[in-house]
């Protein structure tokens, strides 16, 4: 019986898949009530600025570590 050949990983899944995840926790911390009383007089954007730029920074995030586990999961797949 032969060894079963190693599974590697799709990588584009991984990374959309990490993208769409990153992005929803981005806009999630977004949409969170500001902590405390002096927020609207500091604050120099607006809310769907500051949903935004957290959504993207979390897509951001979210792919660059779903790309460092396809990368692990393959390179341990292929020493098998």
């Amino acid at each position: 019986m032969s060894p079963e050949p190693a599974r590697i990983p799709n990588h584009k899944r991984f990374l959309i898949t990490g993208a769409l995840l990153g992005l929803v926790v981005g806009v999630w911390f977004g949409l969170r009530e500001p902590g405390g009383p002096s927020y609207s007089q500091t604050v120099q954007y607006s809310m769907s600025t500051a949903v935004l730029f957290l959504g993207a920074l979390g897509a951001f995030v979210g792919a660059g570590l779903a790309g460092v586990l396809a990368i692990l999961l393959d390179r341990s797949g292929r020493q098998q």
